[in-house]
């Protein structure tokens, strides 16, 4: 198990306790853009055809590449297309759901296509120079940061979250280098939990010890989520980890 850092200081903001005391905190604003979409599922004549990414294929997967699966075909007007098509290395997140839980869920985009665009009930938060991609993802969904956007939300019977609750979400800013190794740090290990998790739930099992098949990918799965909370806040130091993937490959 990795090792906390040698010193921590209070990162003033509850949900994400103490922080190494070489990192700093942002609000998400300083070092991404958002925006939401408008582009809906309807098709007009005299609009571009485009493929869209929609809420259910942010809330399942997340990794989200244009040519991987079948997305919606759609049109948008030009001005859509322009604002709202995809980067890679975007960020999505769901922005509103019946349920205040599924707010900011994020999603990474890896590849795209010139008409592959963001659909509606989906915010794009687009990385600036001094956040990686990978880690703005991950920072996302650890719960220190991910509470801060379910607890903004509002409505009764459907919930959504204001542009300006997103752009003050205040993030754990490591150095560009710790946020990639941590990035590197968390998909190796994620891909290591959800392999034990695929194979441990394929395998045909009696009825008598389903439930503990089910408990123990229960807990595989917190587990997973609280690695993530562990490595974006710092809890654990993981700088190591881009000169252990070196020797893996050498």
């Amino acid at each position: 198990m990795k090792q906390p850092y040698p010193s921590y200081r209070d990162a003033e903001i509850g949900w994400l306790g103490d922080l190494p005391a070489h990192w700093r905190t942002t609000r998400l604003r300083f070092v991404a853009s958002y925006r939401t979409s408008s582009v809906d599922k309807k098709s007009n004549a005299d609009e571009v055809p485009v493929r869209l990414c929609n809420y259910t294929d942010v809330y399942y997967r997340e990794r989200i590449h244009a040519d991987d699966g079948e997305f919606m075909s759609a049109t948008a007007t030009a001005d859509e297309v322009a604002r709202f098509r995809l980067r890679r290395g975007d960020v999505l997140i769901t922005k509103d759901s019946e349920d205040w839980r599924d707010i900011g869920v994020p999603a990474l985009v890896e590849a795209t296509a010139d008409d592959f665009v963001c659909g509606y009930h989906l915010g794009i938060i687009r990385p600036g120079e001094e956040i990686d991609p990978g880690y703005l993802f991950r920072s996302l969904a650890s719960d220190g940061v991910n509470k801060q956007l379910q607890v903004s939300a509002t409505g009764v019977t459907r919930y959504g979250i204001r542009n300006g609750s997103v752009e003050d979400a205040v993030l754990p800013c490591p150095p560009l280098a710790e946020q990639r190794a941590i990035a590197m740090f968390l998909d190796a290990a994620t891909a290591r939990i959800d392999e034990l998790v695929q194979r441990t739930g394929s395998k045909d099992r009696g009825s008598q010890i389903a439930g503990a098949v089910g408990a123990l990918i229960e807990r595989l799965q917190e587990y997973r989520s609280a690695l993530i909370s562990a490595a974006v806040t710092g809890k654990i130091d993981v700088r190591d980890v881009v000169t252990e993937t070196c020797e893996d490959t050498a």
